[in-house]
């Protein structure tokens, strides 16, 4: 298993250099095109290129300089006071998967259902120029089937300036962002599909109640969307977020005095030649929200203490209008509920490795109304639970996802995939429990059909 960690950890690694050594090529073969007029100037030799790029980039952000200010003059003069500054928006992941899971035993259970996975609805108020709002509302089903509301976040956001270097600086105070989730889930689109491979692992989640601080280095990225395809974390050398939490998720009640420690910093080295290029870190570190309830053999007796609590991230990505390709590699120590250990009652750590790809194809000249609005993605996972063989050696799973998407307007996913999970002789049954020697679980696979509703 290992060397399948190390061919994948590779292959990525080599994939992303291939598609940044074609994107250079290709950048370097594009010309642009340009409004008529501005056509007819260069010819006429009044303007150079470069000139005509400039004066049409001016222009765009003149129009779109005028359209914000006749919008927030509508809303001042029509909204009543209450409402200006208000935003609802709505989020939701509508499912239908056929399929096999399983159960205790590790044997495989059939099952084809309908389901809601998430509905968030989602409230920001804009009080002052500084000072700002966020709540929202996570809906979902329990084990009895009944259906739940439960907050996500709620926190009051204060946005005290640029420092220097330190840009776009905004502080959360409340249910929060935790540093790495969000970040990752503007790389890969399709958190309809199932979660990352950090909380797919059962490691941690993407929210928690504490403190946190966030911001750009040197600005934006002028257009970034046209640049890289995407306005999110758009810092013209990268963008960084340190935060203190509970250490509990949002959906568990704290257990202890602890509280843990996270931070990311995330590097775009080449602004001007490869914006898509960014280096990525992260960590975590703290104790597990549960006292360690394992019998230890050395000392006979139940241990009195909260296992280790730590996490460890290192990406490579890359983004472009027309694709998307990460590569990452995770260790960690325990998880937040604290039910990783050995049998002294010790965390055991963890490694794997996550490759995301996704690719736009230009049908352009086939269908102008899909040009990059269909999408072809891979991902795949390899996470081994006991990286020391502490208590198995065959402790790993291999996750393979391949599908398609097609972005029917602003958000709005239509997605078709295949999931398949295979498992080692001693994973066990479940992703969030401790590793069980010699039960050899049966793989796991779905076809999945989701419905992305965004407003």
């Amino acid at each position: 298993m290992k060397k399948g960690f190390l061919r994948g950890f590779g292959a990525g690694i080599t994939l992303l250099a291939l598609i940044i050594s074609a994107t250079v090529i290709a950048a370097s073969t594009v010309v642009a095109a340009h409004d008529p007029l501005i056509e007819v100037l260069i010819r006429k030799g009044i303007l150079t290129e470069q000139e005509a790029l400039e004066i049409e980039k001016e222009a765009q952000d003149l129009e779109k300089k005028r359209q914000k200010e006749v919008v927030e003059e509508v809303r001042h003069d029509v909204l009543p006071k209450a409402l200006q500054g208000l935003r609802f928006r709505m989020l939701s992941y509508l499912d239908y998967s056929v399929g096999e899971k399983n159960d205790s035993s590790g044997s495989s259970d059939s099952f084809n259902r309908f389901a809601i996975k998430r509905g968030y609805f989602r409230v920001d108020k804009t009080i002052t120029p500084w000072l700002g709002a966020h709540l929202t509302y996570d809906v979902h089903q329990d084990d009895d089937g009944d259906w739940k509301t439960r907050l996500k976040y709620l926190y009051a956001e204060f946005k005290p300036g640029d420092l220097g270097f330190f840009t776009d600086n905004t502080v959360e105070a409340g249910i929060g962002h935790i540093p790495w989730l969000d970040f990752e889930e503007h790389i890969n689109p399709f958190r309809c599909q199932g979660t990352m491979p950090i909380e797919r692992a059962g490691t941690l989640n993407s929210a928690d109640l504490g403190v946190s601080v966030m911001g750009n280095l040197g600005g934006r990225l002028d257009d970034a969307r046209s640049s890289v395809g995407n306005h999110h974390y758009d810092g013209r050398w990268g963008s960084w977020h340190v935060g203190v939490y509970n250490g509990s998720g949002y959906h568990s009640r704290e257990n202890n005095g602890n509280k843990v420690f996270e931070g990311r910093l995330s590097l775009r080295p080449l602004p001007d030649l490869l914006p898509g290029l960014q280096f990525s870190g992260f960590m975590l570190n703290g104790e597990a929200n549960n006292e360690a309830s394992h019998y230890n053999t050395d000392t006979h007796k139940y241990p009195d203490e909260y296992p280790d609590y730590q996490a460890y991230i290192g990406m490579m990505s890359f983004q472009h209008p027309r694709f998307v390709l990460s590569t990452q590699y995770i260790t960690t120590r325990g998880n937040k509920s604290g039910s990783w250990l050995d049998a002294g009652g010790h965390a055991l750590w963890t490694q794997g490795t996550s490759v995301f790809l996704n690719v736009k194809p230009p049908v352009y000249a086939l269908v102008p109304s899909l040009d990059r609005k269909i999408n072809f993605f891979f991902r795949y996972d390899w996470m081994d639970r006991d990286k020391n063989d502490k208590v198995a050696e065959e402790t790993s799973y291999n996750l393979y996802i391949g599908g398609a998407a097609w972005e029917v307007f602003k958000g709005n996913y239509v997605l078709m995939d295949y999931e398949l999970t295979t498992f080692g002789d001693d994973f066990g049954y479940a992703k969030t429990k401790a590793p069980s020697p010699g039960l050899d679980a049966d793989n796991e696979h779905k076809f999945q059909m989701v419905y992305q509703l965004k407003f």
